[in-house]
C-alpha cells in the first residue's frame, strides 16, 4: 500500500512539473514575437540575437539605425514574378574564402533563374546596390554593440570606460559612434569599434548629447550647453538653454542641423560642420516631454498641450510650416515616412497627417498606441500600452492584426527601411520583415515642388481637428514681446523663433542665454 501511494505521488509530481515546464516555455516563447504572430502581422522573422545587458541598471539606453552609403553592397537580382526573386550577393565567399564579386554573382543568379524557370531567356539580371545598415545598441553600463542590421551579425562590441554613473544615449554620425559615460566623451570607429577619442568633460552632470557634423553638443542638468570637436579642435564654445533637456536630441539626415528640446518649451537648433554655433530657437505654448523628431529636412516638436509643429531652419529666422492639434499631450516622437507623418497622443489615439500642410488624413481611437515605429508592406506598425505590436493599414488606419503581449524593452523608430527591430526586457532582439523581402526596401526621398530631393535615406540615431487656417498661432502682426522661458506665445505677440544668437567667434559669453533679455549670468561667480 505505501509503495502504491508513493508511485501515485511521484506520478502526480511529474505531471505538475510537466505543466509548470510547459507554462514556463510558453511564457518564454511569448517574450518574443512568434512565427505565428509575425505571419498574422504580414511579416516573417529575419533574424534573432541576444544582446549583452548589464546585471543592474536601466539596460538599453539607445537602439538606433545608421545608413552608410559610402560602400554599398552589390547584388545580382532576378525578378521571377508572383513576388519571387533571386538575389546573389557579391560578398558571398567562394571555396577559397574570397568574395565572388558582382560579375560572378550575376552569372550565378542567371543560372539559378534558368534552372527554376526551365529556360535561358525571358528574364533579366539586374545589378542592385544596397547601403550598409548598422544597428547600434548602447546600454547603461557604457557598452556599445554594433550589429549588421540585415543579418544580425555582431560586428563589434566595445565598453566605454568604467563609471558608477549611467551612460547616456549614444549619438551616430559619419565620424563614428559617440557616447557620454561619466565625465568623458567617447568616439568609436564605425568599422572596428576602436576608441578614436576620449575627452574629459568640464561638468560631470551631462545628460544629453547631440552630434552634428564633427561637432558634439552636450548639455547638463542646469542647461549649460558646450561644444566639443570630434577629431577636430576649435575655440571653447559655451551657451545656455532655458530649462533642461528633455527627450533625445535629433539631427537632420544631412548633418546640417541638430536640435535639443528643453523643459521650458523651447527647441534650440545648432549648426553642423566643423564649427559650433547656435542657429534658431522655436518656442511652444507649453513644455515638451520627449516628442522631438526630424525628417524631410525639418523638425517636428510635440508639446504637452497636444500641438505638433513642423518647422524648418533653412532661414535663419526659422519657418513654421504648420501645426496640428490632437487634444491630448504628446509624449512620443512622430514617425516621418515620405509624405506621411504618424503620431500618437497620450490617450493612445493614432493620427496620420499630410506632411505638406499638416492636414489630418485619418485618425483611430481606442488602439492605445504608445509609439508608431515602422512602415512595411503598406502597413504601419505600432507598440501599445499592453506591450503588443499592432499592424494597421497605412493609408486608412484600419486595424489589421496584433501580436500577443510581451515585455517590450525597446523598439527602433525606423525611418530608413521596411524592417522592424524589437527587443524584450531579457535582451532578445528580433528583426522582422515583409514576406519574402530578403532585400530591404529603402524609404524614397521626398521631393520638393521644384523636384529636388529634400530627404535622403534616413540613418538612424500622437483629437483630430487641425488648427484653424485663418488663425495665426504666433500673432506675428503684433510687436514682439520679450517674455521669459515658458511663456505662452498664444497670449502674447512673441515670435516663436525669438531672437537668434550670433555664432562662431561672436558667440555669447559662457553660460549666457543667447536668447535671453540681458539677464545676468546665473553661473558667474
Amino acid at each position: 500500500m505505501p509503495l502504491r501511494f508513493t508511485r501515485r505521488l511521484a506520478l502526480l509530481s511529474f505531471i505538475c512539473s510537466a505543466v509548470c515546464l510547459t507554462g514556463w516555455l510558453t511564457a518564454t516563447a511569448r517574450a518574443q514575437v512568434s512565427a505565428v504572430d509575425a505571419s498574422q502581422l504580414g511579416l516573417e522573422i529575419a533574424w534573432k540575437t541576444q544582446l549583452q545587458l548589464p546585471k543592474v541598471g536601466r539596460g538599453i539606453t539607445t537602439s538606433s539605425l545608421w545608413v552608410d552609403n559610402t560602400a554599398p553592397r552589390k547584388y545580382a537580382v532576378v525578378e521571377l514574378g508572383a513576388g519571387r526573386t533571386i538575389e546573389v550577393s557579391a560578398d558571398e565567399l567562394d571555396s577559397k574564402g574570397v568574395p565572388i564579386g558582382i560579375e560572378v554573382a550575376k552569372q550565378m543568379a542567371n543560372e539559378r533563374a534558368a534552372r527554376l524557370l526551365g529556360k535561358n531567356d525571358g528574364f533579366e539580371v539586374i545589378e542592385s546596390s544596397i547601403p550598409k545598415i548598422y544597428l547600434v545598441v548602447a546600454t547603461s553600463d557604457g557598452l556599445i554593440q554594433n550589429y549588421d542590421a540585415e543579418t544580425g551579425r555582431l560586428i563589434w562590441s566595445r565598453p566605454c570606460g568604467v563609471s558608477t554613473a549611467p551612460a547616456q544615449s549614444a549619438a551616430l554620425s559619419p565620424s563614428g559612434v559617440s557616447l557620454i559615460h561619466g565625465r568623458h566623451l567617447y568616439l568609436l570607429d564605425w568599422e572596428s569599434g576602436k576608441q578614436l577619442q576620449r575627452q574629459e568633460l568640464k561638468y560631470g552632470s551631462s545628460i544629453a548629447l547631440a552630434v552634428c557634423g564633427r561637432v558634439a553638443y552636450i548639455t547638463d542638468f542646469r542647461g549649460r550647453l558646450e561644444a566639443y570637436g570630434l577629431g577636430i579642435t576649435f575655440r571653447p564654445w559655451t551657451s545656455q538653454i532655458a530649462g533642461r533637456d528633455v527627450g533625445r536630441p535629433v539631427t537632420l539626415v544631412d548633418q546640417s542641423y541638430c536640435a535639443i528640446a528643453s523643459s521650458e518649451g523651447y527647441v534650440y537648433t545648432m549648426v553642423g560642420g566643423d564649427k559650433p554655433g547656435m542657429w534658431t530657437r522655436y518656442e511652444a505654448a507649453s513644455p515638451f516631454s520627449g516628442s522631438l523628431a526630424a525628417g524631410n529636412h525639418a523638425f517636428y516638436a510635440g508639446s504637452s498641450d497636444g500641438v505638433l509643429a513642423k518647422f524648418s531652419v533653412d532661414d535663419r529666422l526659422g519657418d513654421l510650416n504648420w501645426d496640428f492639434t490632437t487634444g491630448e499631450s504628446l509624449t512620443a516622437p512622430a514617425l516621418v515616412i515620405g509624405d506621411r507623418v504618424y503620431l500618437a497622443n497620450e490617450s493612445g489615439t493614432l493620427h496620420c497627417l499630410d506632411d505638406a500642410n499638416g492636414s489630418s488624413l485619418w485618425s483611430e481611437v481606442g488602439l492605445r498606441v504608445v509609439q508608431p515605429f515602422a512602415v512595411a508592406g503598406g502597413k504601419l506598425y505600432c507598440s501599445t500600452v499592453a506591450g503588443r505590436i499592432i499592424a494597421v493599414d497605412a493609408e486608412s488606419g484600419r486595424f489589421i492584426a496584433g501580436s500577443q503581449p510581451m515585455p517590450l524593452a525597446a523598439w527602433v523608430i525606423n525611418q530608413s527601411s521596411d524592417r522592424l527591430y524589437v527587443a524584450d526586457t531579457a535582451g532578445r532582439m528580433q528583426c522582422l520583415r515583409p514576406w519574402q523581402s530578403t532585400l530591404p526596401r529603402l524609404v524614397e526621398p521626398l521631393k520638393t515642388i521644384e523636384g529636388a530631393p529634400s530627404q535622403e535615406v534616413a540613418p538612424a540615431a500622437a483629437e483630430t481637428t487641425p488648427a484653424a487656417a485663418d488663425q495665426d498661432p504666433f500673432n506675428m502682426s503684433g510687436e514682439a514681446a520679450a517674455s521669459p522661458a515658458g511663456s505662452n506665445p498664444f497670449d502674447s505677440a512673441s515670435d516663436p523663433f525669438g531672437t537668434v544668437a550670433p555664432t562662431g567667434d561672436d558667440a555669447p559669453e559662457a553660460a549666457a542665454d543667447p536668447f535671453g533679455t540681458g539677464a545676468s549670468d546665473p553661473f558667474s561667480p
